[in-house]
């Protein structure tokens, strides 16, 4: 539910389901594309694991860990929106006209079009990607990399299905929210970037921040906001939260 995913899943759906076909015609259609787009995902994070069986010693150097880290941060500001991560104009324009050549409602030509569509999204989710690449690279793990991108990637194709099956219907609107999932995210990222570099920096260097990274949520729920006349419960919660975390 990202800004830049959830308006591509009206058009995608409307190319894999077609203009006639059933609800359970529809649902079938849906999760062949979900589940072409979960192959190339495991794929990835199967590379991850067995890259990470061979990197396990170096991923424990300080500097490999501080890039991560580092590369973390990066892609959380993005979640912030400092910055944007887009796919080149060129490849997604040959990406999308590959995906509409295929045959809308066909089984086979869902999963080839499931398949692009995980190229072409891809730039929307590195942020989440690359900290579970990160995580994957250093337990060397081939199953729980496979494993944990096709669940990624299962999740990711929810709303697709949802969308196919409902005809458009249970497309949540966009707004406010989807800044702030956006923003969770972020926070995610640095608590992904403190986990990885927490190995080889004194303890009261991690300890100071995991201590920002808190004051920063904090600050992002408007703790030391006033709160205005009439506010609602969810208001008065988020605030309840922002005050233990600070």
């Amino acid at each position: 539910f990202t800004p830049c995913v959830l308006p591509m899943l009206p058009i995608l759906s409307a190319i894999v389901v077609g203009e006639h076909a059933t609800r359970s015609r529809a649902a079938v259609v849906s999760v062949a594309y979900v589940l072409g787009m979960a192959v190339v995902y495991t794929a990835v994070g199967v590379a991850a694991g067995l890259a990470g069986q061979g990197l396990q010693a170096a991923l424990q150097n300080a500097w490999v860990l501080g890039a991560f880290a580092a590369l973390m941060v990066l892609l959380s500001l993005s979640m912030f929106g400092l910055y944007e991560l887009q796919l080149p104009a060129s490849w997604h324009h040959r990406l999308t006209q590959a995906s509409n050549n295929q045959n809308g409602g066909q089984i086979v030509g869902a999963v080839v079009m499931g398949a692009l569509s995980a190229l072409i999204v891809s730039p929307c989710v590195t942020p989440a990607l690359a900290g579970a690449l990160a995580y994957i690279a250093q337990t060397g793990n081939a199953v729980i990399g496979g494993a944990a991108l096709l669940a990624m990637s299962i999740g990711m194709g929810v709303p697709l299905v949802l969308v196919g099956v409902g005809a458009g219907n249970l497309l949540p609107r966009a707004g406010h929210w989807l800044v702030v999932t956006k923003a969770v995210f972020g926070f995610v990222l640095l608590a992904v970037a403190l986990y990885i570099v927490q190995p080889v920096v004194p303890s009261w260097a991690a300890m100071v921040g995991w201590g920002a990274l808190m004051i920063g949520a904090a600050v992002f729920l408007r703790t030391f906001d006033s709160l205005p006349d009439g506010a609602g419960n969810v208001q008065r919660l988020g605030k309840v939260v922002g005050v233990v975390l600070a």
